[in-house]
């Protein structure tokens, strides 16, 4: 998802605003923006006049296309710098108190109007054998950030950063070369110049100059005796072989020639301090270096490379369709405001944030009212949305009832027609259950008796049979168990008696009788149950019998009858 992050540069003779993807690799220019200020507005980086300031942002925001009213905003000039500090070691979320407890030996500010934020630049062990932390110490007084604040928020605009425009133009300019030599950038504005020192984008060393493009055109009109605005439009066109341009050209040169000067001695300065390395390049960017024989001058008094610089040209402007005369007129002036939007190259590096403590809580609350206003507008599009499609939901489900009314009265007037079928149904059914009441307890006689025939033995005789069809036993041995699963039945359907002869002595010729009843397969008959044994004359025995049939000899089981 996208993270839209706006920048705000207030300068001397302008306001400009540039909002960038920073989630997409390279960020991605989304749109810009600028609209000058009356003379004066701003004084060393200071607002002056605020309601001009207030105006000019109102105009950005409408003639603008920016999504959000959110900014990071940069603040640049005499009361706004950085100072390195070393302090013995403590852990990241004591910096800042740490920071605060040293910096009155280092900041010019009084303590209760001194908004400070700091980055650790480096861990290193003194010479005594002490932990150490470098820190990189961005202090402003409270009331140049406060006139900065009322004027944006004025305008209806939320503040969630309070940057260092210093900082902003290493973001937005530098490489992250892998040299270790340092690099200067110098931003001419109309008002001020800012030289910054870094190396692979830390800043190492920074300074403010009180002079800018303006001097210049100030110089100009003083020499040729021209309104202000004049001065600036032929500044402009300081190259030009016309004599009234050429006039200007070398009335304009110590005007040039001063400011080079300060810059030269800026970059002198920090190459002269302990342990640092020499300036490898300077790179230049800020509307005050379209001047013309700015940069060779520049390069001449340096003896170091120097180019002008854009910012456009490690981005995406896919989005803003700029033609390369466009690039070339707005990149220089764009450095600050994208470098404000842009996060430090190091994600372990956070950014500096001046912004006051009640700003900050300020902004937070704002941005969590309008986060609960958009939840709650959600919330409510929602219900709106359920509601409507519960409303067509009921209205679908009145239309089916209806309609399975309908079905249902015709269905009701051909009733009638089918209670004759119906009660032949049931008449149907009735018959089947008496079949199967009749054939499950009526005794299949032909099968029965061939079964009995089969297991009798072969010295056995029967000299009397006698068969009843129900489920009363004989001698009080059956039951009426309903049969098992696996044909072992001790329920009832019918009796067999029977009178046996059968050699003697005694009680073999019935056991004989018992075991071959017992070995029956399948269990046609169960509980046979001999009377009493009589011995005849020839020495065989003669003995009644009774046996239960079980239900696994019915008409049920009869195969042809299924």
């Amino acid at each position: 998802m996208a993270q839209l992050i706006v920048g705000l540069d207030i300068g001397t003779s302008a306001v400009r605003a540039a909002e960038v993807d920073v989630s997409s690799m390279p960020p991605a220019l989304i749109t810009y923006g600028q609209v000058g200020l009356p003379p004066g507005s701003i004084v060393e980086g200071e607002i002056a006049d605020q309601s001009a300031v207030t105006e000019a942002v109102k105009r950005l925001w409408a003639g603008g296309q920016f999504s959000r009213a959110t900014v990071i905003v940069g603040i640049a000039g005499l009361r706004a710098i950085t100072r390195e500090i070393d302090l013995p070691f403590v852990p990241d979320d004591e910096v800042d108190s740490a920071v605060r407890f040293q910096s009155e030996e280092v900041i010019p500010f009084p303590p209760d109007k001194t908004i400070l934020s700091s980055q650790v630049l480096a861990d290193y062990t003194s010479p005594e054998g002490n932990k150490m932390r470098r820190v990189l110490v961005a202090a402003a007084h409270a009331d140049l950030v406060d006139g900065v604040v009322a004027a944006i928020e004025s305008a209806g605009i939320n503040i969630e950063g309070v940057d260092l425009i210093s900082s902003a133009l290493v973001r937005a300019l530098s490489d992250g070369n892998s040299t270790e030599q340092p690099e200067a950038i110098v931003s001419v504005g109309a008002g001020l110049t800012v030289v910054v020192v870094h190396q692979q984008g830390r800043p190492q060393f920074v300074r403010t100059i009180g002079s800018g493009g303006n001097a210049t055109t100030a110089t100009i009109a003083a020499a040729l005796d021209l309104p202000l605005s004049d001065a600036e439009a032929l500044k402009r066109r300081l190259g030009d072989p016309t004599p009234q341009v050429q006039a200007g050209e070398r009335s304009a040169q110590p005007a040039m020639l001063e400011l080079v000067g300060e810059i030269r001695n800026s970059i002198q300065y920090f190459a002269s301090l302990p342990g640092r390395l020499p300036v490898s390049r300077v790179l230049v960017t800020g509307g005050g270096s379209y001047l013309h024989g700015f940069l060779p001058m520049l390069e001449a008094q340096l003896h170091l490379p120097v180019s002008a610089a854009s910012p456009l040209a490690r981005m995406d402007i896919s989005k803003v369709g700029l033609s390369a005369e466009q690039l070339a007129q707005v990149g220089a002036v764009l450095s600050a405001p994208i470098g404000l939007a842009l996060p430090e190259v190091n994600p372990a590096v956070k950014k500096f944030n001046l912004i006051p403590p009640e700003v900050a809580k300020r902004t937070k609350i704002k941005q969590i009212q309008g986060r609960t206003l958009a939840v709650a507008g959600a919330v409510l599009v929602l219900l709106l949305g359920f509601g409507v499609f519960k409303y067509f939901q009921v209205r679908n489900a009145q239309n089916n009832v209806n309609t399975l009314n309908s079905e249902i009265a015709t269905i009701n007037a051909e009733i009638p027609k089918y209670d004759l079928v119906v009660a032949a149904s049931n008449a149907y059914n009735a018959g089947l259950q008496r079949r199967a009441s009749v054939l499950n307890s009526a005794v299949d006689w032909p099968s029965a008796l061939g079964n009995l025939i089969a297991i009798t033995p072969k010295n056995i005789e029967v000299q009397s049979f006698a068969g009843t069809t129900g489920n009363a036993p004989t001698g009080g041995a059956a039951s009426t168990t309903p049969a098992t699963a696996t044909g072992a039945s001790n329920a009832v359907i019918g009796t067999v008696s029977t009178s046996l002869t059968g050699p003697g002595p005694g009680l073999t010729s019935p056991s004989q009788w018992i075991q071959a009843i017992a070995g029956d397969t399948p269990k046609l008959f169960v509980s046979p149950v001999p009377s009493s044994v009589v011995t005849n004359p020839g020495g065989s025995v003669s003995f009644p019998s009774s046996i239960s049939i079980t239900p696994l000899a019915s008409l049920a089981k009869n195969a042809s009858l299924q």
